[in-house]
């Protein structure tokens, strides 16, 4: 290995050996404790979080904003309802993701796929969501659950925007450490989406 390639794979060795070191629970290893049955379930607690609410309001007009932009792709319009209270989960509850999106007439999802779950409930709009290439038309009050891992895209037609809420247990996943992504379509564009961030796919797609 290059001097100047850092191994992340060689376990860190702790500073000290010391028996009384080790004995308060340390195991020789930065990174590695072992603790009592007393201080696991003290670990366990957290702090109560508080409900939230969204005005309807609120993400309307971000959406708006988002969809006047030329470069957004439609994969990438959406806004997320985050409860700050869950910190680095950024989720609407501690394992749920909720999302808004807006998909323009005539517009295409591609195929892509990942492997949390996702229910997309339209709020407005027509057009097929095809799941494992199985076409499912949709319009304003349906529901369409998508299995993990199953590539599927969305295409909106008639004459109005499509805008679906979507809920996801991304959250859950990447505390997890197990969320992956694959967009668009392509062994080479499997992402494990919890080392650090990539590019949003609308900067990484061939222009139209």
């Amino acid at each position: 290995m290059p001097d100047d390639v850092k191994d992340t794979k060689t376990p860190v060795i702790g500073d000290s050996t010391d028996p009384k070191e080790l004995a308060n629970g340390e195991t020789g290893y930065g990174n590695a404790r072992t603790i009592s049955a007393d201080e696991y379930f003290q670990r366990m607690r957290h702090t109560p979080v508080r409900a939230c609410r969204w005005p309807v309001k609120d993400w309307q007009d971000q959406l708006e904003e988002l969809g006047k932009d030329p470069i957004r792709h439609a994969e990438r319009r959406f806004v997320s309802l985050v409860n700050e209270d869950h910190g680095e989960l950024a989720g609407a509850s501690p394992g749920i993701f909720i999302g808004i999106q807006l998909i323009h007439p005539g517009e295409v999802v591609p195929h892509h796929r990942h492997n949390s779950v996702a229910i997309y409930h339209y709020l407005q709009g027509t057009g097929v969501t095809t799941v494992e290439g199985v076409g499912y038309p949709y319009e304003k009050g349906d529901t369409i659950v998508c299995p993990a891992w199953a590539y599927h895209e969305h295409e909106a037609m008639g004459d109005e925007d499509t805008i679906m809420y979507v809920c996801q247990d991304m959250p859950d996943m990447a505390a997890k450490r197990t969320l992956f992504f694959e967009e668009p379509v392509g062994v080479e564009n499997v992402r494990h989406m919890v080392e650090g961030t990539s590019k949003s796919w609308s900067a990484t797609r061939d222009p139209d």
